[in-house]
């Protein structure tokens, strides 16, 4: 096997570890994440509420998405660290969601159209990320109607402009790495 034979093996064997690494950090990142959604106990309806606690949660995301912004330019591989980014971040915005209604849900019963647990409640959350909203589950009093009319508009941010921005760093990412290696042009002689 000749040389170049052997480094283009070794970029493309690479290039699989580094994408395997990437969908391990997501699965692990999704695991943890739905392991706390699923495991850490709700208050009971008497015991106040947890909104504090998730528009904490929700100015975290914000925070940790900031922060991952200039964390994607300066990757090593941008587009990699753009993608695990987003692989962890939308799991996260609908798991916040997704025990916000559990807690309305839990509170007062008749929000819905029916009582959420765990899993219908990160049910609900999916079906009104992906706007297919299949009926079966109904915000059903105006508070919690205007909980996921925010959400909904917080979806359009978030598939929009998140992404947007996330491809923007990984791009402006890309250039710098591109620049520091490109080879000066001799400068014309005249």
């Amino acid at each position: 096997m000749n040389k170049s034979a052997t480094e283009a093996t070794l970029t493309r064997r690479r290039y699989w570890i580094l994408g395997l690494r990437a969908v391990g950090q997501v699965t692990l990142s999704i695991a943890v994440l739905g392991a706390m959604y699923f495991l850490i106990p709700t208050k009971d309806p008497g015991q106040g509420s947890d909104l504090p606690w998730l528009v904490l949660e929700l100015v975290l995301f914000g925070v940790v998405f900031v922060l991952q912004v200039p964390a994607i330019i300066h990757a090593r591989f941008p587009i990699v660290r753009a993608a695990v980014t987003l692989g962890i971040l939308v799991p996260l915005y609908l798991l916040v969601f997704a025990r916000l209604y559990l807690s309305s849900s839990l509170s007062d019963p008749g929000n819905f159209s029916e009582p959420l647990d765990h899993a219908t409640a990160l049910y609900f959350t999916v079906t009104v990320f992906a706007t297919v909203g299949f009926g079966d589950i109904v915000a059903k009093t105006d508070t919690t109607r205007l909980v996921v009319t925010a959400q909904m508009l917080i979806n359009l941010i978030v598939v929009g402009a998140f992404i947007r921005i996330l491809v923007s760093a990984a791009r402006l990412g890309i250039e710098q790495k591109g620049a520091a290696v490109a080879p000066r042009d001799p400068p014309d002689a005249l």
